[in-house]
């Protein structure tokens, strides 16, 4: 029992020592002061205590916002639809020209590629379609496919939001009916066959809602032009619109 009390006793004297001389090394030294003063001089400063590291988390990084892209070699897959209430004329087989108001409506997907910095070029297939007035007060409805491609060119506001003027050509194949009464007196409806040409200008601003996609919307001019060949009086007969509307598009990047 004496050995093993003697060890306890010696490592308790050996702590107690080690704890003076590091509290004495921290301290400054009172013969060094007198020695400086003695001497004319000013005695050394004391040795700083040491500083704790420090604990402060580092603030996170905000995730990057979404940005309007107007860099090259960029894709884009979407929808376009336009809407508007306006007139339209058409001539007819007596010689007069008739015009009424009409529902016109565009619905066509469409593929983009930012082909040069800022200038966007795409390719539209979809449907076009409106009301055309007939001899005897009568009305009919026509749809077209239609194939335009628009260039836009992309000028930045801020980080999320461009302003987006463009223009858009193409043509558009499609069919329609005519109520025709025939030399005998007989009243048939023949359908009828329409080529044409749409042309757009459009004033829009584009809104990057998140990383991938995007929105825009604004005015459109729009101008149809086509032809209407009737087989059994083998004539064509021109019809013209030319009214503006409220585009809206969503847009995919990737």
């Amino acid at each position: 029992m004496k050995p093993r009390k003697f060890s306890l006793a010696a490592t308790l004297v050996a702590l107690a020592v080690a704890s003076f001389t590091r509290g004495a090394s921290a301290q400054a030294d009172p013969f060094a002061d007198y020695e400086a003063m003695k001497n004319g001089q000013a005695p050394p400063p004391p040795t700083p205590p040491p500083v704790a590291a420090s604990t402060v988390a580092p603030e996170p990084i905000p995730p990057p916002q979404p940005e309007l892209s107007t860099a090259p070699w960029k894709w884009s897959i979407g929808g376009r639809g336009a809407f508007s209430y306006t007139g339209i004329g058409n001539a007819t087989l007596s010689g007069e020209d008739m015009s009424n108001r009409t529902l016109f409506f565009r619905l066509t997907p469409t593929v983009g590629l930012t082909v040069y910095k800022s200038v966007l070029v795409s390719a539209s297939l979809g449907l076009i379609g409106n009301n055309l007035p007939r001899e005897g007060g009568h009305n009919a409805t026509e749809l077209a496919g239609l194939l335009e491609l628009t260039a836009h060119y992309i000028q930045p506001v801020t980080r999320r939001l461009a302003f987006m003027p463009g223009l858009g050509l193409g043509p558009y194949f499609g069919s329609s009916h005519r109520r025709l009464t025939l030399s005998d007196g007989r009243t048939i409806d023949e359908p009828t066959s329409t080529f044409g040409f749409a042309m757009s200008a459009y004033v829009q601003v584009g809104y990057q809602i998140s990383h991938s996609f995007e929105l825009r919307t604004g005015l459109a001019l729009y101008g149809l032009f086509q032809t209407e060949h009737i087989e059994s009086a083998n004539r064509s007969l021109s019809a013209t619109a030319v009214h503006v509307g409220l585009p809206l598009e969503v847009h995919f990047h990737f």
